[in-house]
C-alpha cells in the first residue's frame, strides 16, 4: 500500500552557521558539491501544504524554493507560489474587480520580495500535485532545473502529493536533483544549438548517448528531512490529532475508489501518448535513415519514469485491497 512512499525524517535544527564557512573560498567563488540531502524548515513545509487546497486530481500548483546550500545539503527556508497562477481554469473568478485587486496585491508582494532580495536566493522549484499529473516529470521542469544549476545555483525539485498524504495518512514528500549526465548534456546541447541552429534529433540523441543520460537518467532522488526547533516541537506536542482510519476503511471509501479510477485513466492516457510518440519517432527515423534507437529522448525517458511509478503505485493499492479482502475472508 505504501510502496514508493519516501522515508521523511524529522530532525532538530543545527547550531547557527559560523562565519568561517563563508571565508573558505572568498577569493573566487563557492563550489557546490552534488546535493545528497534536502532539509526543509517546518514553516516552509506548512506553507507548502497550504497550496494543496488549490491543487486538484488533474492539475498542479507550482512555484519557487528559496534557501541556501551548505555542503551537500540544500536548506529550504521559504516557498513562493507562481504569482498570478490559478490552480484550475474552472475555478477562475468572474469578478473583474476582485481579479484586478488580487493581481495588484501580487505585484506588491513581488516588489517587496525583490527589495528584500528574497527573490534571488532560488534553490529550485516545487510542485503540489497528485500521481495523475505529469508536471513533475515534464521536459519543461527538467530544463528549468538544469538552467538553474548551470547558472551556478542549487537546483532541486520538491514534489508534494496531498492526495496520497490525505488518503493514506503518510507524508508524501520527495526531492529530485538533475543528474550530472543531464547537466553535461544540457550544457553541450546549448552550445550546439548556438553554433548550429539546424542541429536535429540525431545530434541530440548522439549527445544523450555521449553524456550517458540513458544510463544515469534525467533526475535522481535525494533524501528529505523536516527541520523543527524546540519551540515548534513543544507546540506540536500540545495538538490533539485524531487517530488515522484503518486500512480497511480507507480502501473501501468512495474517495479511494474515485482516486483509483482517476489513476487508472491517467495510466491509460500516458500509455496511449507514449505509444503514439514512439510510433512517430520510429517512422521519422526510418524516413530519415537514422540509426537512433527509440525511447532515447529526454521526454520519453521522463514519461517512462512517470509510467513506472504510476504502475507501482496502482499495484501497491491493488495489493492492499487484496490483502484486506483475504484477511476478511479468513475471519
Amino acid at each position: 500500500m505504501f510502496h514508493g512512499f519516501p522515508q521523511v525524517q524529522v530532525v532538530s535544527d543545527d547550531a547557527p552557521t559560523g562565519e568561517s564557512i563563508f571565508a573558505k573560498d572568498s577569493d573566487s567563488h563557492v563550489e557546490l558539491p552534488p546535493a545528497k540531502k534536502v532539509r526543509i524548515s517546518f514553516p516552509a513545509l506548512t506553507h507548502l501544504g497550504s497550496f494543496s487546497q488549490d491543487a486538484t486530481c488533474h492539475s498542479a500548483v507550482g512555484g519557487r524554493l528559496c534557501g541556501v546550500q551548505q555542503g551537500d545539503t540544500i536548506l529550504i527556508t521559504s516557498v513562493l507560489p507562481s504569482l498570478g497562477a490559478s490552480g484550475d481554469a474552472e475555478d477562475e473568478r468572474d469578478d473583474t474587480a476582485e481579479s484586478k485587486q488580487q493581481q495588484k496585491m501580487y505585484e506588491k508582494v513581488k516588489e517587496m520580495l525583490r527589495k528584500e532580495c528574497l527573490d534571488s536566493y532560488s534553490v529550485g522549484y516545487f510542485i503540489v500535485s497528485s500521481a495523475c499529473v505529469n508536471d513533475p516529470y515534464s521536459v519543461v521542469t527538467a530544463d528549468r532545473l538544469a538552467n538553474l544549476a548551470i547558472d551556478g545555483h542549487p537546483s532541486v525539485l520538491l514534489v508534494y502529493d496531498p492526495f496520497r498524504t490525505g488518503l493514506m495518512g503518510k507524508l508524501y514528500l520527495r526531492a529530485f536533483v538533475p543528474t550530472d549526465a543531464f547537466l553535461d548534456f544540457s550544457r553541450k546541447n546549448k552550445k550546439t544549438k548556438k553554433t548550429d541552429k539546424k542541429s536535429g534529433m540525431q545530434e541530440e540523441a548522439r549527445l544523450l548517448r555521449a553524456c550517458s543520460v540513458p544510463k544515469q537518467g534525467v533526475l535522481r532522488e535525494v533524501k528529505v528531512e523536516v527541520e523543527v526547533d524546540a519551540y515548534q516541537l513543544f507546540c506540536l506536542n500540545g495538538i490533539d490529532i485524531a487517530p488515522l482510519p484503518s486500512n480497511s476503511t480507507v480502501h473501501h471509501s468512495d474517495s479511494m475508489a474515485d482516486y483509483k479510477v482517476a489513476l487508472l485513466e491517467s495510466v491509460q492516457r500516458n500509455l496511449s501518448d507514449l505509444e503514439g510518440k514512439l510510433s512517430r519517432e520510429t517512422s521519422r527515423n526510418q524516413r530519415d535513415e537514422n540509426n537512433v534507437p527509440p525511447a532515447r529522448g529526454v521526454d520519453t525517458m521522463l514519461a517512462l519514469v512517470q509510467l513506472r511509478e504510476q504502475a507501482q503505485h496502482l499495484e501497491a493499492l491493488c495489493d492492499g485491497t487484496l490483502l484486506i479482502s483475504s484477511l476478511l475472508r479468513d475471519l
